[in-house]
């Protein structure tokens, strides 16, 4: 979830001046999406009536809604540069979400993703071509 967490960060008015560039790897568009997209996969249920009645409770008990929670409305907001990070092989968080993101974000941004790579593991997969792709983006972006 560090991922997403950072990347609702991202678009916020005022992030702190040391805050020169955010890396995503494995990101998600949304809570509400996730959840959405886990429903699906794991248990092969619609997200109505569920997510809409959870989301209802969360905004009562917690005081927002799972929409609220969203990586893509802040990455279209972001003005700090953004590299993604994603495995094609990930059935945790699917690209696609990764690759929307992307799509959406208003500052500069990069992409790589990792063949046969699954959830956070493109860094012990293909750490070589990790690491020279991590390095480039700060080298870029930090002095």
């Amino acid at each position: 979830m560090g991922a997403a967490s950072v990347l609702m960060a991202s678009g916020e008015e005022e992030l702190p001046k040391s805050v020169k560039a955010i890396v995503a790897d494995s990101p998600y568009t949304s809570v509400y999406d996730m959840f959405k997209y886990q429903l699906g996969r794991m248990y092969h249920v619609p997200a109505f009536p569920v997510l809409p009645t959870t989301s209802i409770v969360t905004k009562i008990k917690a005081g927002y809604s799972l929409k609220e929670a969203s990586a893509l409305k802040q990455v279209q907001k972001a003005e700090v540069p953004i590299l993604y990070i994603h495995g094609n092989a990930d059935t945790f968080v699917p690209t696609s979400m990764a690759e929307k993101l992307y799509k959406n974000t208003s500052s500069e941004k990069d992409f790589i993703s990792f063949d046969n790579a699954g959830h956070g593991e493109a860094f012990v997969t293909k750490k070589d071509k990790y690491v020279d792709k991590l390095n480039s983006f700060l080298e870029k972006y930090i002095n």
